[in-house]
């Protein structure tokens, strides 16, 4: 009995742990803002809605960002050219289009677009380091929470669960301590009689998948996820 018990425990915190991995939550509310800060809104002509944010939290101009992002973007073609991964003409169009990397990534395969982030090309043109850059979007999210909070859509202690999911799902070693975790747990369920083998097996190779199939939630967030779950502060398509 105590043995299920913690097989059971187990189960259930990595189950909410696998909703961090599942859920898309970086940012700020877009149902409360009316807006998706989206930073693949970035293009040749300004860098949309979280330009001045952006801006903002780096100590610069609006006009000096533009200016970084564009640089960034050319400089990822150019790379991407030499690499042979576009041809000269795909270059030619992308140049003269809405200076979007996610119009880069349509011609990159899934290996291909992990060398071309656009974090990496833009800390390079703005002459800081990527850790630098990231601190601005930290900052940038921080203060939406914290707007959030001062407004009344949310109590503090909602706030500061959100910031210590925001931290989890950052983490480069959780994901794959999770899925061996929850391997083992169901592994365990075969020899307390709960699942058969062939059972076993076919959750294990579909873990990847489990939280969206299983409607798994986040205790306390029941609601939070229109606030949270749409903001993407970093590019689609690059890595996190």
């Amino acid at each position: 009995m105590q043995k299920k018990k913690i097989i059971s425990i187990t189960l259930a915190v990595l189950l909410v742990g696998g909703v961090l991995l599942a859920y898309n939550w970086v940012g700020q509310v877009s149902a409360y803002s009316g807006t998706t800060p989206n930073m693949d809104a970035f293009s040749k002509d300004g860098p949309g809605e979280l330009g001045e944010d952006l801006a903002a939290a780096l100590g610069i101009s609006l006009e000096e960002l533009n200016s970084a992002q564009e640089e960034a973007f050319l400089s990822a073609i150019d790379a991407a050219l030499k690499a042979e991964y576009i041809t000269a003409s795909q270059a030619e169009t992308l140049k003269t289009g809405t200076g979007s990397f996610r119009a880069l990534y349509r011609y990159l395969n899934e290996t291909e677009r992990a060398e071309f982030e656009q974090d990496v090309y833009l800390a390079e043109a703005l002459g800081i380091s990527e850790s630098e850059l990231e601190a601005a979007y930290d900052a940038i999210k921080q203060a939406k929470i914290n707007q959030l909070v001062a407004d009344g859509v949310i109590t503090q202690d909602q706030a500061d669960l959100q910031v210590a999911f925001l931290a989890l799902r950052e983490s480069s070693t959780f994901a794959e301590n999770a899925k061996q975790a929850m391997t083992n747990a169901i592994n365990a369920e075969v020899e307390a009689g709960t699942l058969t083998q062939a059972q076993a097996d076919l959750l294990i190779e579909k873990l990847d998948l489990m939280p969206f199939g299983f409607g798994f939630s986040m205790p306390g967030m029941h609601g939070f996820e229109g606030l949270f779950g749409r903001i993407e502060l970093r590019r689609p398509g690059g890595r996190r």
